[in-house]
Parts: structure tokens; sequence; C-alpha cells
């Protein structure tokens, strides 16, 4: 008797905790959204932080700091891992459970690497990320690299099949069936 009633606390301690953490993912999500969509290049960051400045951003010094990481990295591209942190959040609470945490990493780390690409190939020029362009410089970096060896990379049809795959891994990276 003890035992089952000492189960079904343990159990409903433990979806508890899991819907926790699918609601802080969710809050995270908009935090991370809104501190991207809320970036101003004048902001703090790790390389530049002046002192008595006036933060913009949404998200304050920490907001400014994680959106400058992204943005500076990866690009604009960044905007669809807060969709995953929304989507894995939602999912989380509503399904209680974690799986293929790994998979959708990989995915997740795939989708970025395409997609930073794609926007340095497509539409590097912009007014909002001066320093590395809108597909961050691991965009740059990659695409620079490869044509390199082939300059076949900016060829439109291997834009549309790297289009197709950062879609692709996207879709799989959320974990829809």
């Amino acid at each position: 008797m003890n035992s089952r009633i000492l189960t079904k606390i343990n159990s409903i301690i433990k979806n508890r905790l899991i819907e926790l953490l699918g609601i802080l993912l969710v809050i995270f999500s908009f935090f991370l959204f809104l501190s991207i969509a809320t970036y101003s290049p004048g902001d703090p960051n790790f390389i530049y932080n002046p002192e008595n400045t006036d933060i913009k951003n949404f998200g304050g010094f920490y907001g400014s700091v994680i959106s400058d990481f992204l943005l500076q990295s990866i690009g604009l591209i960044s905007f669809f891992i807060a969709l995953n942190f929304f989507y894995w959040g939602i999912k989380v609470t509503t399904k209680k459970i974690i799986n293929n945490f790994i998979n959708k990493i990989f995915y997740v780390l795939i989708y970025i690497v395409f997609g930073s690409i794609v926007l340095n190939i497509i539409y590097n020029d912009s007014f909002w990320l001066i320093d590395n362009g809108n597909g961050g410089f691991v965009g740059r970096l990659i695409t620079q690299n490869v044509y390199y060896f082939t300059p076949l990379i900016e060829n439109q049809y291997v834009v549309y099949i790297l289009i197709l795959l950062t879609i692709f891994f996207f879709i799989l990276s959320l974990g829809i069936n």
C-alpha cells in the first residue's frame, strides 16, 4: 500500500518537474525571440561594453549579449532556434516526455550550417548585421572555404537544394511527424 502511494507521489513530482521544464523553455524562447528582434549593434556585448550606455534591447544586458552572439555567429537563422525552444517547450509540457534529444540537437546543428550558408549566399548585405552579414561568420567562413574549392556553391540549383535541406532539417529538429 505504501509503495503504491510513494510511486504515485513520485510520478506526480516527476510530471510537474517536466511541465516546469517545458514552461521554462517556452519563457526562454520568448525572451530569446524578443532579444534577437530588438537587437541593436550599439548595445553592449562580449567585445564592446561601454559604461553608462542606454541598452535598447528588450532583454537588457543579457539579451543584448545573447542576441549579439547568436546574430554575429550564425546570423538570422537564430530566429529558428527560438522557434525550436518554443515548440520543444510546448511538446514537453503537453506530452511530458523528452525523446530523441541527441538527434534533435544534431538536426539543429545541420540546419544552422545550411541556413547560414544560404543566408550568406542569397542576401548577405545587411544594415543590421554590419560585421558578418545575414549568415553570420559561420556562413561566411563555410561559404568562403567551399568557394575556394569550387564556385559551384553559388549555383542557383545548389542554393535551392540548401534551402530545402534547411527546411527539412528544421522540421526534423522539431520532431513533427
